[in-house]
């Protein structure tokens, strides 16, 4: 399908980019809180965010490499939707081996509907950090930044 000009292509790699840097990010904070035990509390809260944004910078960026533009409309939805669905895969894996670690919080006086409540309050927000993460507005710098650097390699192929 054609859209702008530029034929549609697969984001399921790129979709797969961005579960590999998710977690090989969190592996390697929990290995940093192993050591630095202290930072767990400080880090814990915002290591979310900086490693959504780091997962779906990372895929816009080789798409980008890869594809010489940005996201058009169609792919832009395909894979924020498909990263969303990731990231929650993800965290629901996550969060079955911290029981299976041992870790059992006490949710027994929350109700099921508040429960619900957060995990949709969760998922809703990680579709906004996709969208945001996946917006044209960063994607735009890293585009000038790929054309910049095809066009010095152009230049210094035909001198």
């Amino acid at each position: 399908m054609e859209i702008d000009g530029a034929e549609s292509v697969n984001v399921w790699p790129y979709v797969r980019y961005y579960i590999l840097t998710m977690i090989v990010a969190t592996i390697a904070l929990a290995i940093f809180l192993v050591f630095v035990p202290s930072l767990a509390e400080s880090f814990g809260k915002a290591s979310g965010f900086a490693i959504n944004i780091a997962s779906t910078m990372f895929a816009s960026s080789k798409f980008i490499k890869n594809n010489g533009r940005l996201f058009n409309r169609e792919e832009s939805w395909k894979i924020v939707s498909f990263s969303t669905l990731a990231a929650c895969f993800v965290s629901a894996l996550q969060g079955w081996l911290v029981f299976e670690g041992g870790a059992r919080p006490d949710l027994s006086s929350l109700p099921p509907v508040a429960l619900a409540g957060i995990l949709l309050f969760t998922g809703l927000l990680v579709f906004v950090l996709n969208i945001l993460g996946y917006s044209s507005r960063f994607g735009k710098t890293m585009l000038k930044a790929e054309l910049a650097r095809r066009a010095r390699i152009d230049a210094a192929t035909f001198h």
